[in-house]
């Protein structure tokens, strides 16, 4: 069994009346979570879609941050072992994510855990290595 597919048998037993999981944004996106380090790391493949370009045919920016979110997401919740409230998130974008790049990697890590609060950070990264952003997200947790 993969990665992902062990994420989604967990995710499925967590479901409940309140809870719809996976979230039909994370089949939307078609990220692949490749590893998952309770309380540490997370790392997903994001295929390029072209129904998410901007005008010019790149990856539109606010698509990518909801990527960003379906792992910052997820890697709160375990680190917290329960809900989470995003307070802030912030992306910045160094370069483009182009139909010939085929997917990008999203890596996230925990900086910081405290008693009411994580602070996380993420890459994503092009096949080559090279740097499309970077982003922190602040959570509360509840």
């Amino acid at each position: 069994m993969t990665v992902h597919e062990n994420w989604l048998k967990q995710l499925d037993s967590l479901r409940s009346e309140s809870l719809t999981l996976p979230p039909p944004t994370l089949a939307e996106l078609g990220l692949e979570y490749l590893e998952i380090e309770a309380g540490k790391s997370m790392v997903a493949r994001v295929p390029f879609q072209k129904r998410f370009t901007n005008p010019v045919g790149v990856y539109q920016g606010g698509m990518l941050g909801a990527c960003l979110d379906e792992v910052f997401g997820p890697l709160a919740y375990l680190t917290a072992g329960g809900a989470t409230l995003t307070l802030s998130m912030a992306v910045t974008y160094l370069g483009t994510f182009t139909a010939d790049q085929g997917s990008c990697c999203i890596t996230a890590v925990v900086l910081k855990k405290t008693k009411n609060f994580i602070f996380l950070r993420a890459d994503v990264t092009a096949p080559n290595g090279d740097l499309i952003a970077h982003a922190e997200t602040h959570v509360k947790v509840l």
